[in-house]
């Protein structure tokens, strides 16, 4: 597991890497003769994407840690937090698999 130095690396990293988003605020600032105001958002948009990330690594660390400890008087390696734990990866992806088909769905029907 990582530590708070880690979750703050990782943060950090997100922040840094470029954004989509981030460029067109740029460059619309820059086209309106705002530079300053431009790279100003631009920043702020990294600083908050640090943010996120850092909180959403901290919520991760301390809710596996409150669900370790909930789930130590069972039995470790066998019933019910083994299978939960070998099916939470699965139950994830097709959730996000799901809502991928649902998006993509709802886009086609607006574009056709």
């Amino acid at each position: 597991m990582p530590g708070i130095r880690g979750l703050l690396a990782i943060g950090i990293a997100g922040g840094l890497v470029p954004s989509t988003a981030a460029l067109v605020l740029l460059l619309a600032a820059v086209a309106a003769g705002q530079a300053a105001y431009g790279l100003a958002l631009a920043l702020a948009f990294g600083a908050g994407m640090a943010a996120v990330l850092t909180g959403i690594g901290l919520a991760i660390v301390q809710g596996r840690q409150r669900l370790g400890h909930r789930l130590a008087g069972w039995n470790a390696g066998t019933g019910v937090p083994a299978r939960l734990a070998g099916a939470a990866p699965w139950a994830i992806a097709f959730v996000v698999l799901v809502g991928g088909v649902l998006l993509t769905g709802q886009a086609l029907a607006q574009t056709l």
